[in-house]
């Protein structure tokens, strides 16, 4: 019997041929925290890209199988979907509270998921981002994402 995935197929294809291709990205967000041990659940994972013009993000998208939409003059946000990819991953164009995508990146993590090694934002980032968006959803995972965060910094304690 096959181990569980976190990823379906199409997913793991998805983020594959990004890092084949070079193209930088971020996981953000409570599938971000889920990889660092938030004892948090989210349906959605939440990928934030340097350049959402970069065509790469496409080609990667289609060779998933997916449709890549990206976006329209403000209108409508970027999206990733179809059916082998359905609807899982959002695309965010902003992280509220936080610098700019290089500056991010920079602090990044680099973790396993499924075998696959990808960056994420770090917790710290995470919680500075939803207190500053501010919404009641982003306020109610707080808890659980400073409990996680107090867990792994207090892991770094000798005593």
């Amino acid at each position: 019997m096959a181990e569980p995935s976190a990823l379906t197929a199409a997913e793991r294809t998805f983020f594959e041929a990004l890092d084949r291709r070079g193209v930088r990205y971020l996981l953000v967000g409570l599938s971000a925290a889920l990889l660092q041990g938030a004892n948090v659940s989210t349906q959605d994972i939440d990928v934030w890209f340097e350049d959402l013009s970069d065509p790469r993000i496409g080609e990667a998208v289609r060779e998933a199988g997916g449709i890549w939409l990206s976006g329209s003059f403000g209108l409508r946000p970027p999206g990733i979907g179809g059916d082998e990819l359905g609807d899982r991953l959002d695309v965010v164009t902003h992280m509220h509270g936080l610098e700019g995508f290089e500056a991010e990146h920079a602090r990044a993590l680099s973790v396993d998921l499924d075998g696959l090694r990808v960056k994420v934002l770090p917790l710290a980032r995470i919680v500075a981002s939803k207190r500053a968006t501010n919404r009641p959803k982003d306020q109610a995972q707080i808890p659980a994402l400073e409990e996680a965060l107090a867990v792994i910094e207090g892991a770094g304690d000798d005593g």
